[in-house]
């Protein structure tokens, strides 16, 4: 069986565009200004990734993520079962550029609902327009690096597998991220590398904590706290996210397998 090959975007000048610089840089600094380098960025390996799925604590099904790349595509496949609701797909598909993962199409199912769309319409530098199913009159402007609620930790893993010093302790990184019908800056708090057992299936490991910084135009939206595993290529190894109505939804990894040879971006 042959896995994919890794895709490296190897280190260049980015434009002196401020709002791309703070977010390359992840210093979180939107009115930085002047000629700043690149970052090192290097995608983890394919592979199908499976992950035991709590809610509230109650363990459910194992959910399942699959990771693939091939030359300079990518495609992310999230299956989250949900007892009485169904399950939980997510999509997301997309190139690499010079910012790192740049998705095009993203979409959510949850249960029987229909589909919902987000669609990133990017041009030759990674800025662009946003267009949305649930909200077709909403067509935001982009900046390059915009990712969604998913490739977002693939991004993150990808800068630390090519640079595993930056986002130090304390460190701010803004990402702008889109869900399904909106399009938001969301800043993560870096905790820095420990050696602990924060993932729980993988004993004590080094791992890196971010976490999603309170939002203040709305405090009730969902707050998400991500732990990459070194021994993963800096996958995610554990994902827990408290919603707005007070629900905790939780994956915790399980183990990573070889990409099946059916499976293409």
């Amino acid at each position: 069986m042959t896995r994919a090959p890794k895709k490296k975007v190897e280190k260049q000048n980015l434009s002196s565009n401020s709002q791309a610089e703070a977010i390359s840089s992840g210093n979180g600094n939107l009115g930085a200004n002047g000629d700043q380098p690149g970052v090192a960025f290097k995608l983890p390996e394919s592979g199908v990734i499976y992950y035991d799925t709590y809610v509230d604590g109650q363990q459910y099904q194992t959910g399942e993520i699959d990771w693939i790349v091939e030359g300079n595509s990518y495609r992310l496949y999230i299956n989250i079962p949900y007892a009485f609701v169904g399950p939980f797909v997510f999509e997301s598909r997309g190139s690499v550029d010079s910012y790192g993962i740049a998705p095009i199409i993203y979409w959510t199912q949850r249960g029987t609902k229909a589909p919902r769309y987000s669609r990133f319409d990017r041009n030759d530098k990674g800025e662009g327009q946003m267009f949305f199913s649930e909200k077709p009159e909403f067509t935001p402007a982009i900046l390059p690096g915009t990712q969604d609620r998913f490739s977002l930790m693939f991004q993150l893993a990808s800068l630390l597998n090519g640079d595993s010093k930056v986002d130090e302790a304390g460190s701010i990184r803004s990402i702008p991220v889109v869900d399904y019908n909106t399009l938001e800056m969301w800043n993560f708090k870096s905790y820095g590398e420990s050696l602990s057992d924060d993932i729980p299936s993988m004993g004590k490991t080094i791992n890196r904590h971010y976490a999603l910084m309170q939002r203040e135009n709305d405090p009730y939206k969902r707050q998400v706290d991500i732990w990459l595993a070194k021994d993963l290529e800096w996958l995610p190894g554990r994902i827990r996210s408290l919603e707005s109505n007070g629900r905790v939804l939780e994956l915790v990894f399980k183990q990573k397998n070889p990409l099946p040879q059916n499976l293409k971006p």
